[in-house]
């Protein structure tokens, strides 16, 4: 399963404020709703303490209605008043009514808390009453107020405290993504560095503008590169040296056994300083090739310019025509379309002339061999299409690795063909593809794509 950093940043990050936006919310809104109860008492008892009834007796008949849906009584204690709606014993201070008819009837112990009130959602809640009662000499001095109203305002001021977090949790959350994101664009740049590198590229990773957490981890990883390109380094320079070492005698043996056969020598011998001079040709071939792999595994800053493809053809077949003609082969170019391309001309040379000298060495007598490039959108394409046996499709992936050899064929071949011409379209950051030939009956077409811009 994929394991993504920036991910679990994320969510992480997003359940935490999901959590303390729950958290801040629900203490706004339960303090909220709370202080507005209050608040609505405190303006209940001050609604009845600016009452003066020794100044004006009168001043409360009949009922009067105030802000907040307010109503103020009076029930007079004068011997002979007429009884009133209200119960006829309540203390000093809040009580909870509910209205039965004209009838007001307590329904909780006095200083009832606020969540065991009826809400406003309840049936018949509009009957519901909360009421202040003071006691004056001239008699009671009744303040109620509707419960329904009392409840809407609390729970209206209660969402208006939470409103302004529940309007910036999206954008809390869309900033917290933000700002993951562009902490690991230097990670996600180093990782797409290493992704587009060629497999042979083991210079140190850069370490400029990476957090100081994994800054570390990429030192330590450059010093593993280093290690490993030392490493590499002394194989590579091993193969060259020995490959050279060895060119010079056998050179050597080759002029040497060249001398004999010019000598008056008996049959049998000539016989066998034959197969000794056709040893002595394969070793060579084979020292060619692992020089050649040697100097590509081993390049550095080569010269690159704009070059025609065809002329490149011309010279490969012009070096290579004396063994096609030896073996009575059809060598040649087929269309003549201008291709150019940008890169290392010695590079391409390799390349056409490997892939070509294996068509020629791998094909019967008389077959046909032809060479082409065409120009794409996005690169070039060149194609080695011969009319020969072909390579089975279960052994094409694995000619291309080195010394491997197709069983069954005559040539004693050195296996290194395939894969010099392989390093070289890596190095290109291009592909080979071995197919069935496309215009012959059978036989076997090599086709290398190579991207502009490299």
């Amino acid at each position: 399963m994929r394991y993504s950093l920036q991910f679990r940043l994320i969510l992480a990050l997003t359940i935490l404020f999901t959590l303390v936006a729950l958290s801040a919310g629900g203490m706004a809104f339960y303090n909220t709703y709370r202080e507005t109860n209050k608040l609505q008492d405190e303006m209940l008892e001050r609604f009845s303490g600016s009452v003066n009834l020794s100044e004006n007796p009168t001043a409360l008949l009949p009922p009067k209605m105030l802000d907040g849906r307010v109503r103020v009584y009076f029930d007079h204690n004068r011997p002979g008043a007429p009884s009133t709606d209200f119960p006829a014993q309540m203390a000093e201070g809040f009580h909870n009514l509910k209205k039965e008819g004209k009838k007001y009837r307590r329904m909780l112990a006095e200083n009832m808390p606020q969540e065991m009130r009826p809400h406003k959602h309840e049936k018949n809640a509009d009957q519901f009453y909360r009421t202040y009662v003071r006691h004056t000499p001239e008699g009671r001095i009744i303040v109620i107020q509707d419960n329904s109203y009392r409840e809407a305002l609390a729970f209206r001021n209660a969402w208006s405290s939470v409103l302004p977090l529940l309007v910036l949790f999206p954008l809390v959350i869309l900033l917290t993504i933000v700002i993951v994101r562009s902490t690991m664009k230097p990670v996600q740049r180093l990782s797409k560095k290493v992704e587009q590198r060629h497999e042979q590229n083991l210079q140190p990773l850069p370490t400029h503008q990476l957090p100081s957490e994994i800054r570390g981890f990429v030192m330590e990883i450059n010093r593993l590169l280093s290690r490993t390109n030392g490493f590499i380094q002394q194989q590579k320079r091993f193969i060259a040296d020995a490959s050279h070492e060895l060119r010079s005698p056998m050179t050597a043996l080759s002029l040497q056994i060249e001398q004999l056969s010019t000598q008056n020598l008996p049959t049998e011998t000539k016989t066998q300083l034959s197969a000794v001079k056709q040893g002595i040709q394969r070793s060579r071939h084979l020292l060619e090739q692992l020089l050649s792999l040697a100097r590509l595994q081993n390049q550095g800053e080569k010269p690159y310019r704009e070059m025609d493809i065809q002329t490149i053809f011309r010279r490969v077949i012009e070096d290579l025509l004396p063994l096609a003609l030896e073996k009575q082969q059809d060598l040649g170019v087929e269309g003549e379309q201008e291709v150019t391309f940008y890169g290392n001309e010695t590079d391409f040379y390799l390349l056409v002339k490997t892939l070509t000298d294996n068509a020629i060495r791998y094909t019967p007598k008389g077959s046909q061999i032809d060479l082409s490039a065409q120009t794409t959108s996005e690169g070039i394409r060149l194609k080695v299409e011969d009319n020969g046996k072909g390579i089975p499709e279960e052994e094409r992936q694995s000619v291309l690795a080195p010394f491997y050899r197709v069983l069954g064929s005559d040539q004693q071949g050195s296996g290194l063909g395939l894969t010099i011409a392989m390093e070289i379209v890596k190095h290109y950051g291009g592909s080979l593809t071995l197919k069935d030939s496309e215009k012959f009956e059978s036989g076997l077409l090599v086709e290398v794509w190579l991207p502009r811009g490299n």
